[in-house]
């Protein structure tokens, strides 16, 4: 009875006792992994030739075509690890990398349904923006410390 307990103890727990939750929650770790999530980004377009990413062999055709592989995550990633040396300071950075994981989240599911791209070429890119959205949702929207209740 006493280990039943126990065992409904540790699946009760909120998000906010996890272990795991608590450390990528933390601004900066938090700001880090989102940099790491654009630089996988900047190298999946330098890699773009080698099938692994996005094939490319039959070359890529249109006016505005050069934008697709522009390495544009590069800037965003600098900007997260800028904000990273002090995570109080740029606060609403959070915001911008919210934006940043649904629209990701969106495009994604956009191209998959308009037959741009297969399920499987989608499916890592929307759990990782989706995870990290979500984290950066709970970290923008979790409860805080007044001034006046800190002893």
């Amino acid at each position: 009875m006493e280990s039943q307990r126990g065992e409904a103890a540790a699946y009760d727990k909120p998000l906010g006792e996890n272990a795991f939750l608590r450390v990528v929650q933390q601004p900066r770790i938090l700001l880090v992994l989102l940099a790491a999530w654009e630089v996988v980004g900047a190298l999946v377009e330098f890699f773009a030739s080698s099938g692994f990413s996005l094939d490319v062999s039959g070359g890529l055709d249109g006016v505005l075509a050069g934008r697709i592989l522009s390495l544009q995550s590069i800037p965003l990633a600098v900007l997260y690890l800028y904000c990273a040396r002090d995570p109080k300071r740029y606060h609403r950075i959070f915001w911008l990398a919210l934006i940043e994981q649904g629209v990701a989240v969106a495009a994604n599911l956009y191209h998959w349904g308009a037959n741009h791209l297969e399920f499987e070429a989608i499916l890592v890119n929307v759990i990782v923006s989706a995870a990290l959205g979500a984290l950066v949702f709970l970290h923008l929207f979790q409860p805080r410390e007044s001034q006046g209740d800190r002893v």
